[in-house]
């Protein structure tokens, strides 16, 4: 039986940071250096490849109420930060940097237009963007995997992310704005949210009721909580 809260999880929160990833690698390749943003992304997703086969083997032989408690409080930091970041969004009415026209500019990259042939310094500039989104990505996989055993799902939602991502910004860049990015990550950090307070909960010792079925309660509460938040954010920005 397919396990659709791990894959709509893993795939609407590597979504975003593969469509980040992306867009700033076509927009680098877009200005001239078109070697400079493959061979970047490729060495900073090896690079954390690496890491994630290292961490991914040191994390299996945890005890278990360690590994929930880990867990939970590495799902519960994502998907915290990435609702409360989505909830300012809306309520200020901004957009991601990487949503824009403007990529570079909006992301605070400056290339190098000087060096001749291969730029070492914008081919670091695309493997450091790309291995700090693809460790996100890894560490909220690997955490995924680990909680429920559900390793297909959670790999099958993050490889159609990646699948869907270079489509949406290699062919339909120019729908990109049209992408509700911050509706996508303000989801993607609800489901963190609850499914981290779940399994940290277990890992202290509590209850919860319904067992698993219990996190679309926790689902419901953080999204009502985040559509207040906004509510009353906007409100206090007019007045």
């Amino acid at each position: 039986m397919i396990n659709w809260s791990i894959f709509l999880a893993a795939f609407g929160s590597t979504g975003i940071e593969f469509l980040e990833v992306v867009a700033i690698a076509y927009a680098i390749g877009s200005s001239g250096y078109v070697r400079e943003a493959i061979w970047g992304s490729l060495v900073g997703f090896i690079v954390v490849l690496a890491v994630a086969i290292a961490l991914g083997n040191g994390l299996q032989f945890l005890p278990l109420q360690p590994l929930q408690i880990l867990i939970g409080s590495l799902l519960l930091w994502f998907g915290w930060g990435w609702a409360k970041k989505s909830v300012r969004r809306l309520a200020s009415g901004r957009r991601a940097g990487w949503i824009d026209e403007q990529v570079l500019e909006k992301e605070g990259i400056t290339l190098d237009q000087e060096s001749p042939g291969f730029s070492k310094l914008n081919f670091l500039i695309m493997t450091k963007s790309v291995a700090l989104e693809a460790l996100e990505i890894v560490v909220i996989v690997i955490t995924l995997g680990l909680a429920t055993s559900a390793w297909s799902e959670a790999i099958a939602g993050t490889g159609l992310a990646l699948i869907l991502s270079l489509v949406v910004v290699i062919f339909l860049h120019q729908y990109l704005l049209k992408l509700p990015e911050v509706l996508i990550k303000l989801g993607a950090g609800v489901m963190l949210s609850a499914m981290g307070t779940f399994w940290l909960g277990e890992g202290i010792g509590l209850e919860f009721p319904l067992d698993e079925f219990f996190i679309l309660i926790l689902i419901t509460f953080y999204g009502f909580t985040a559509g207040i938040s906004v509510y009353w954010l906007k409100n206090q920005l007019v007045t």
